[in-house]
């Protein structure tokens, strides 16, 4: 019984960090068809990951899904032990699927990884969970402060992509009118 007890506790402590993610459904106009709602988020994606660092890994028009990854830079004006090593980049998935009059967005898988400082090995933090005691990271002791400055970053500027995700979304796409 004692058994049980202690595999359970440790199965809910395993469990119970969540992974960051911010994933919403939308209503778009009720008139705007699943390709015309595929049109915006294809478009909308070209503009905002126009880098090499981000990759469309599926764009399937039948099913209405675009997914791909992208990332972040990590910088800091905060002062706290490996600062160097921490600041570098926070890659992420994001998933759009769209369906006659509204859409999904999911945004997610999101992972720290620190920089190359001066020769010493980077400190990265790996995925990101909304636990407030830091984990440990690949190198040297946990950093409450980095840990939550890296999320809170993250969660700053993903907010931000919702919101002109948001508006692409609800603005015609380019293509579609008569010229």
């Amino acid at each position: 019984m004692k058994l049980i007890t202690v595999l359970a506790l440790f199965f809910t402590a395993f469990y119970s960090a969540q992974e960051f993610k911010f994933e919403e459904v939308v209503k778009a106009d009720s008139t705007a068809t699943k390709d015309e709602l595929f049109n915006r988020a294809r478009s909308w994606i070209g503009k905002t990951y126009n880098d090499e660092k981000y990759v469309i890994a599926t764009e399937d028009r039948t099913t209405g899904e675009i997914s791909g990854n992208g990332a972040m830079n990590y910088n800091t004006k905060k002062l706290y032990f490996g600062v160097g090593a921490v600041m570098g980049d926070v890659d992420y998935k994001i998933n759009i699927y769209v369906k006659n009059g509204r859409y999904k967005y999911v945004f997610h898988s999101f992972r720290h990884t620190g920089s190359y400082v001066g020769g010493s090995a980077p400190i990265s933090y790996g995925l990101l969970t909304d636990e407030s005691e830091a984990p440990k990271p690949s190198r040297g002791g946990a950093n409450n402060k980095a840990w939550n400055d890296i999320k809170e970053q993250t969660r700053t500027k993903i907010i931000r992509t919702i919101e002109s995700l948001k508006a692409a979304m609800s603005t015609k796409y380019e293509g579609s009118g008569e010229w």
